[in-house]
């Protein structure tokens, strides 16, 4: 993995990061609300929930990119739609089904979304046939991996700043 796949991949991560706080600044300032739920203020803590979901995503691209295959940006792209499933499922079940059925599963969808991280990447390791070579030595893929989460986590802490969420 060269100095310029490792800065893409940071340089993304970074802009992802920076994504999810304006998102969370949105939501805080803007955010649908109804009787008794509200996105806005410290709903948008939501917001927060899509960085599992980016984390799936860029490490099953990292992994599929180390294994040599030609379509790891597609499945990449996949495991963060699963997460993005499973946020979208969490943020609807409090103002679609109520209370008692966000108290019952919402806690369950948290914990598979927290676990998509850690899955989606050993799955693509484990039952994706690697490509024909490896791209890159493992160290610098794991270099890369540890950088993605990294540079979300320093995006969005310094857009955070900027305009932070409660604003």
């Amino acid at each position: 993995m060269n100095a310029r796949t490792i800065g893409s991949t940071v340089a993304v991560a970074l802009a992802a990061g920076a994504c999810v706080s304006v998102f969370a600044f949105l939501l805080a300032r803007y955010g649908p609300a109804g009787d008794s739920w509200s996105f806005r203020g410290n709903g948008a803590l939501a917001a927060y929930t899509l960085v599992p979901a980016l984390v799936a995503g860029g490490w099953t691209a990292l992994v599929l990119w180390y294994r040599g295959r030609d379509d790891w940006l597609r499945w990449g792209l996949g495991a963060l739609a699963v997460g993005l499933v499973l946020d979208v499922l969490d943020a609807a079940l409090l103002p679609v089904a109520g209370t008692s059925i966000d108290m019952a599963l919402g806690g369950p969808l948290l914990i598979a979304l927290a676990l998509w991280a850690f899955v989606a990447p050993v799955l693509a390791w484990t039952a994706v046939k690697a490509g024909s070579s490896g791209r890159t030595a493992a160290g610098a893929s794991s270099a890369a991996a540890v950088l993605w989460l990294i540079g979300i986590i320093v995006g969005l802490v310094l857009v955070g700043f900027v305009i932070p969420a409660g604003s």
